[in-house]
């Protein structure tokens, strides 16, 4: 049943890495008194125009977003669900890493200074335990199924 607690979690999931693609993920400081902003897509200057494109991040954010709505929609097959909950999990984690390379290459190509974090960056981290309440879920419902199977 698609109205299944895992369902609401993988949503949840779902839409905080899509507003992670539109969201700011970091501050930056120029030494000539202007800023850039760390988005998804890029390093914006003084938050509009695009000067450091980051198209990695953007990609990686996007497929995770793809592959928890299709999650979402796997429900007969739970141990497909579950590897798909694991390998999103892995794919968030490469977002940070993906994140940072392209930050350390933006910081020396912008000139630049890192000044502090931005909400953006956090959402993944949200998503990840939304991810895992819905590992939980489903492995207890694969339980119940299992123990069903043991009585019949």
């Amino acid at each position: 049943m698609i109205q299944r607690i895992q369902s609401i979690f993988l949503l949840v999931a779902a839409i905080l890495m899509a507003v992670t693609v539109f969201s700011p993920l970091a501050f930056l400081a120029d030494n000539a008194d202007g800023y850039f902003i760390a988005r998804c897509l890029g390093f914006y200057k003084n938050g509009v125009g695009l000067e450091y494109p980051t198209c990695g991040v953007i990609v990686i954010a996007a497929l995770v977003t793809v592959l928890l709505f299709i999650t979402i929609f796997l429900y007969k097959k739970r141990k497909l669900q579950l590897k798909l909950c694991y390998t999103s999990i892995v794919i968030i984690l490469a977002f940070y890493g993906t994140f940072y390379a392209y930050l350390q290459a933006g910081l020396t190509a912008t000139a630049t200074t890192f000044v502090n974090v931005k909400y953006g960056l956090l959402l993944p981290v949200i998503a990840l335990i939304f991810i895992i309440l819905a590992i939980t879920k489903i492995k207890a419902d694969e339980k119940l199924i299992q123990s069903l199977n043991r009585i019949r």
